[in-house]
């Protein structure tokens, strides 16, 4: 990882992902993907920040069961990804600065260029990777979130290790 993505990494305020492809995996079901969601986005809160899924995918069980999740936003039901995160970070007070995205295909594109950190997983679409800060060591759901926490939690131990001297 380079060093400039994990001073960025470091400014995240909210955690954004794509769900088709990115947190949803065709190898586990529904139910396993949905815990593995709630226990991240739980790690996510308990680390201050804020957790996000944006999804063009429309509002049925799996999305209900989403927003279920305490502390899990979910802006679905749109393929203009963009404009549904624009309104969501006005109404924050949040920088695009200050956000991480996750995507895996082209719909995902102009919003990757606008975040501050953009990610995408090692199985996503060679246009996506072309243009992301750097590309995930994973295709998995659980593997993918972890992978992120701890990014976020080197940056805060760097900045630990800093201030003590």
């Amino acid at each position: 990882m380079k060093s400039d993505v994990l001073a960025k990494i470091r400014e995240i305020k909210i955690f954004l992902f794509d769900l088709e492809g990115v947190l949803i995996d065709e190898n586990i079901s529904e139910v396993k993907s949905i815990e593995i969601i709630a226990n991240a986005c739980k790690e996510f809160n308990q680390l201050g920040l804020l957790f996000g899924i944006v999804t063009a995918h429309e509002n049925d069980k799996l999305i209900k069961d989403l927003k279920a999740i305490n502390g899990c936003i979910v802006l679905s039901s749109s393929l203009d990804k963009v404009t549904v995160t624009d309104n969501f970070l006005v109404s924050r007070s949040i920088d695009y600065k200050n956000v991480f995205y996750m995507g895996d295909d082209l719909f995902d594109i102009q919003l990757l260029k606008k975040c501050g950190v953009s990610c995408a997983p090692k199985n996503a679409r060679r246009e996506v990777k072309r243009i992301v800060s750097f590309i995930a060591k994973s295709d998995k759901c659980k593997d993918l979130l972890n992978e992120i926490i701890s990014y976020y939690k080197k940056t805060k131990e760097a900045v630990n290790r800093v201030t003590k001297y």
